[in-house]
């Protein structure tokens, strides 16, 4: 079934303009994300994307989950270059989250903000180094959800044009309001396409 989840995503990019398609393995889970630039989509919103992400967690990942389902999330940034400062890139965003944990469901429209950062070092192909921080208070948090955090970092470096490979280790923090969760805290590898 993941299979034909992430072929579909691959042969949609195309049909729906596709800014970048990324998915990102370790040892007990997979995931995937798709974003898809609104400026290609025949409208004036320039560095806006909308994007999808599929996290096929695992228990062995988080020490507080017995079974866990997918996390499914749907976003909307805003990412643009930072003026005087060579190769950042800062962007802000909302997403929606929904799983279900142990049997509970889960749901949170998380605020936050993400970087990226061009290494100014002098290599035959260019490092990136990037990093993510979303959080939902109670407020933001619906169902059984009491709460969510997500922090990220990672590593790519672009070998091929548009084609980048890299590590990175996430922490996502789906508390319930009976207990605290810890959905995913893991490192993964990952590839990215960029259309």
């Amino acid at each position: 079934m993941l299979k034909k989840i992430f072929l579909t995503l691959l042969v949609s990019t195309s049909v729906f303009a596709a800014h970048q398609v990324g998915v990102n393995v370790n040892d007990r889970e997979v995931g995937g994300e798709i974003r898809l630039d609104m400026g290609r989509m025949g409208n004036a919103m320039n560095n806006a994307y909308i994007g999808a992400r599929f996290l096929n967690g695992d228990n062995n990942n988080s020490n507080t989950i017995v079974d866990p389902d997918p996390l499914v999330e749907v976003s909307f940034m805003v990412m643009r270059p930072v003026q005087g400062v060579q190769g950042l890139k800062l962007g802000f965003g909302i997403k929606g989250e929904y799983t279900e944990i142990d049997g509970e469901r889960y749901a949170a429209i998380p605020l936050g903000i993400e970087a990226e950062l061009r290494l100014p070092i002098n290599t035959p192909f260019p490092f990136y180094l990037n990093g993510a921080f979303y959080y939902a208070p109670s407020v933001l948090s619906f169902k059984e959800g009491d709460g969510y955090m997500e922090t990220r970092i990672g590593l790519d470096v672009e070998p091929i044009e548009n084609a980048r490979i890299g590590v990175g280790y996430r922490i996502i923090d789906t508390d319930l309001k009976t207990r605290d969760v810890t959905y995913n805290d893991a490192w993964y590898f990952g590839m990215r396409l960029d259309f």
